[in-house]
């Protein structure tokens, strides 16, 4: 019988990352016994608003893509779509959320490899993006001494937009899709719909981290001086858990980069528990979205 190697290492680094995490709570519990939470609901509100915003906004600049690339997409018709694909991206294997958004675009009449191009354009956009963010602000601060040492590599970060240019991300893109035997895609975004797009994303990355830091504030008095570093920390860790592609949404992985990152100006198990609950809260305004969307689905799917 073939031994599913792929699912094994996925199973694997989630036990890892988890087991990391409980023992280093447990190494901390006398700390974290003593540490002064302080649990603020205005912040959890504000933070959980903040993240649906975000959303919203990242849902419109997927609806662009789409358009660029033919298929226009009404926001009533996407939002659904979006939300309802997102409570499915923890299955293992890494593919349902996109398979999903296919099969709900296509009964609105979009081509599913339509939906599946822009779908994969997000992503390349949107990570690279975040990574970039990530790595300028790491460079300039330098916080750490690990942090330090990479530092000539974090400058290097940037030029990779250049790689962004649509013909060189279209080469880049159908060498992985036959890699990984799916079919080609064209790239028929401009230079200038992409730095467009660029900007869009930095936007998301922004608001996304800030509404993190607002998480964090609700859970420790934690000092604003320290919010950009929050920011930063939390495309890092996204970044690099969803590029790890070995559990479902970067489970444990995540975690366990953010662990590493809040460590810097958190107690290191207080850093674990903000990691944790942050995905918590992810979650949260997962269903949150998904509840809503898919009430507006059933009203809508006639129309």
């Amino acid at each position: 019988m073939r031994i599913p190697w792929r699912r094994v290492l996925q199973v694997g680094v989630l036990v890892l990352a988890l087991g990391f995490l409980a023992a280093l709570v447990q190494s901390q519990w006398a700390t974290l016994r003593a540490y002064r939470w302080q649990l603020a609901p205005g912040w959890v509100l504000l933070a959980l608003v903040g993240l649906e915003l975000t959303w919203l906004f990242e849902l419109d600049t997927w609806r662009m893509i789409l358009r660029g690339l033919g298929g226009p997409l009404a926001y009533r018709q996407a939002a659904p779509i979006w939300f309802l694909s997102n409570i499915v991206r923890y299955i293992p294997g890494n593919v349902w959320q996109f398979l999903g958004m296919a099969e709900l675009a296509a009964e609105r009449g979009v081509p599913r490899l339509l939906t599946l191009t822009s779908i994969v354009l997000h992503q390349a956009i949107s990570t690279a993006v975040g990574l970039v963010l990530a790595a300028a602000y790491f460079a300039v601060a330098g916080q750490g001494e690990w942090l330090g040492r990479l530092r000539p590599l974090l400058w290097l970060a940037p030029l990779g937009l250049l790689l962004l240019q649509p013909r060189l991300l279209e080469w880049a893109l159908n060498w992985a899709m036959a890699r990984l035997r799916r079919p080609a895609i064209r790239v028929t975004l401009t230079w200038g719909q992409v730095w467009l797009l660029c900007l869009r994303y930095v936007i998301v990355w922004l608001a996304m981290g800030l509404s993190f830091a607002a998480f964090v504030r609700a859970l420790t008095p934690l000092d604003t001086a320290a919010w950009p570093y929050l920011v930063a920390s939390w495309a890092a860790a996204y970044v690099i858990g969803y590029l790890s592609l070995l559990t479902p949404s970067g489970l444990g992985v995540r975690e366990g980069v953010m662990t590493l990152l809040l460590a810097t100006v958190l107690p290191g198990g207080v850093a674990a528990i903000v990691a944790v609950a942050a995905r918590l809260w992810m979650v949260a305004g997962e269903l949150l979205g998904a509840g809503v969307a898919l009430w507006w689905w059933r009203r809508t799917k006639d129309e």
